[in-house]
């Protein structure tokens, strides 16, 4: 049998590289959050930082005057000996009154700016993992009230309350990888991409094999379970690069930037495997069938689209279980 549905299967979609482009709307939330804050305790910079990869990047800041900081400016992470590093590696708020007072902190980067103070507070994601941090500097001497502290709490508390949300709103509840909504949104977008970068992007869709036979014999909640646990074994046998959908019922969709038609083919055999050796089903053997298809240039959507799905027919009527182009 299939062990329940649980978070151990569940695909956090936000990533903490900025995989996903946050909306314009929580932008301006966050925007006018910052504003606030800086022009509340008159420092000259609130900033919400974001972990990208192996730096810690400007991700807004506030339109105070005086703020050296610009958005997009980034710094080295590991070992930067930032404040903000801190407030990541330990998951906790950090105060610094006057770093020009401190032997730790007096040589931090932000004294080139002659920040000396600092206030700042993680913000995590909807799976635990570190998205950033909101914090407040300045170039004066501050050790911030309880209301300021409380304040920014309740700020960062906000932010990720518009994560969690965001994160809800594209993403598919039983399965964790991305909705169909927002399938319609990234692969217009993602073609574009492709197509001003002159880079090869490769279509896949995969369907289970047999599947309502699967819920006819056992039961919905069973089929639910199937299609929890294929979204995890496709999620987990794809590249980074690589961009996961339920499109609805036992179909689904990956999107490959960057991916010619043999390396998408490729990792399109690693997944069929991985499903059918995963002992997923021990009453009914689970299998899926997949479509591969590569767009050509100035190509349309629709044709893309529709080539893709003829080769997921074309393996379904091979008797399935198999990866066609």
């Amino acid at each position: 049998m299939i062990d329940k549905i649980g978070l151990d299967n569940y695909r956090f979609a936000l990533s903490q590289d900025g995989g996903v482009d946050i909306p314009e709307n929580i932008l301006q939330e966050w925007q006018s959050i910052l504003d606030l804050l800086a022009r509340i305790e008159k420092v000259k910079a609130a900033l919400i930082m974001r972990k990208s990869g192996e730096a810690l990047e400007v991700f807004l800041s506030s339109k105070t005057k005086g703020n050296p900081y610009k958005v997009g400016q980034k710094e080295r992470y590991i070992d930067s000996g930032l404040n903000c590093e801190r407030v990541i590696r330990q998951g906790n708020m950090l105060l610094v009154p006057d770093a020009s007072k401190s032997p730790e902190w007096m040589n931090n980067p932000d004294m080139k700016f002659n920040m000396k103070c600092y206030l700042g507070f993680p913000i995590k994601l909807p799976n635990g993992n570190i998205f950033g941090t909101i914090c407040v500097l300045d170039n004066k001497e501050n050790d911030f009230s309880e209301d300021m502290i409380e304040c920014m709490s309740r700020m960062r508390d906000l932010i990720e309350s518009n994560l969690l949300l965001f994160h809800l709103s594209i993403t598919d509840q039983l399965t964790g990888v991305y909705n169909r909504t927002f399938f319609n949104e990234k692969i217009e977008k993602e073609t574009k991409n492709a197509a001003q970068k002159d880079q090869p992007i490769t279509a896949m869709i995969l369907d289970i094999d047999n599947f309502k036979n699967i819920n006819d014999t056992c039961g919905h909640l069973y089929g639910d379970a199937v299609l929890a646990k294929c979204a995890g074994i496709i999620s987990d046998t794809l590249r980074d690069r690589d961009i996961a959908f339920r499109l609805g019922g036992d179909e689904f969709f990956v999107l490959m930037p960057n991916t010619a038609i043999d390396e998408a083919s490729a990792v399109a055999e690693k997944i069929r495997a991985n499903i059918e050796n995963s002992g997923i089903g021990q009453d009914i053997p689970v299998t899926t069938s997949i479509g591969v298809a590569e767009r050509v240039c100035v190509e349309s959507l629709d044709n893309w689209l529709t080539r893709t799905d003829k080769a997921l027919y074309k393996a379904k009527i091979r008797s399935g279980n198999q990866v066609a182009s």
